[in-house]
């Protein structure tokens, strides 16, 4: 038996689960992957419906995706598995009615010899802001060449954590102990967003961006620039479910 003296952090002992973090997460809306947040058909094994926690909207399969995201399990990780120029995507729409200041979130595993390509998206319709790992280069950037910032994410056989953090006309994004930010001079985003997971968009091409990631987490914090604020908890604890969730 392994005896502690010390007080473990909320879900250290149940995986992290939502309802593991109680109200350190309550700000935020989160796609958790797990076989209870998500539906699938029985016939074709598509995912049809990825609720969140919060209040948050669910995620759907968006028009292109016709029955090609599966849920995904590799050893004790699940979520939505992408499959390299396939689109496997899903939106949530009208995450926020105003995406000038907003906090995505995404832990992913990307098998080894193989490209994340796009994880998550923050879609006005007008612009939006991506966040997509290529050739072992992790980059948010906007669809309108504002802004550009990238790290580098070299080959790792474990989930990781990215966090990218929108705060008017700057940028930030952070992976594990590194962080890139950026200002565009002007306001990236503005009015309602839609969050696309695994794609940029409704559209049917672009294939050459969408790769083989699992999605296991996804969070948006809407009004919330995490990595602009000041000791965010919020931070803490995403970084505690990344430490503690099953890996």
């Amino acid at each position: 038996m392994l005896e502690l003296p010390d007080a473990l952090p909320p879900g250290a002992l149940c995986a992290a689960t939502p309802a593991a973090t109680g109200k350190a997460l309550r700000s935020a809306f989160w796609w958790h992957g797990s076989t209870d947040a998500m539906e699938v058909d029985p016939k074709s094994g598509a995912a049809t419906l990825w609720r969140s926690q919060g209040a948050g909207p669910p995620a759907e399969p968006t028009e292109p995706n016709e029955g090609n995201g599966q849920i995904g399990e590799v050893d004790d990780l699940i979520g939505l598995q992408c499959k390299a120029q396939t689109h496997c995507g899903m939106v949530a729409e009208a995450v926020t009615p105003d995406a000038a200041t907003a906090t995505l979130a995404v832990r992913f595993y990307t098998p080894p010899g193989e490209d994340a390509r796009t994880l998550l998206t923050l879609n006005t319709g007008d612009n939006y802001i991506f966040l997509s790992e290529t050739a072992g280069t992790l980059t948010a950037k906007d669809d309108q060449d504002l802004i550009s910032i990238d790290l580098p994410c070299p080959p790792q056989d474990a989930p990781r954590m990215a966090i990218v953090s929108l705060f008017g006309d700057q940028l930030a994004l952070s992976l594990g102990p590194n962080r890139a930010d950026g200002k565009a001079g002007t306001g990236i985003l503005k009015g309602e967003a839609s969050l696309f997971i695994g794609c940029r968009n409704q559209r049917p091409r672009l294939l050459k961006t969408l790769g083989s990631a699992l999605i296991l987490d996804v969070w948006f914090f809407p009004n919330r620039a995490l990595l602009h604020e000041q000791a965010a908890p919020e931070l803490k604890a995403l970084k505690r479910h990344h430490l503690w969730a099953a890996a």
